[in-house]
């Protein structure tokens, strides 16, 4: 898969690489490895929520 599709398939929220990442005081939690978005009891937000198609208006802001 060429990068320019990872990154489209992100964008749109069809298609992430979860993994597992830790806070600065050690907590533990899911994100895309490619975009970095932050999945949270099966609610993806973070960095970039609200931006795909089932981002909607939920949790962090878009920049």
């Amino acid at each position: 898969m060429k990068p320019s599709s990872r990154t489209l398939l992100c964008k749109t929220n069809l298609h992430h690489h979860w993994e597992y990442a830790r806070t600065p005081d050690g907590q533990r939690y899911e994100r895309c490895a490619r975009c970095l978005k932050e999945r949270r009891d099966g609610i993806s937000s973070g960095t970039n929520a609200g931006m795909g198609i089932a981002g909607g208006f939920m949790g962090g802001g878009g920049g």
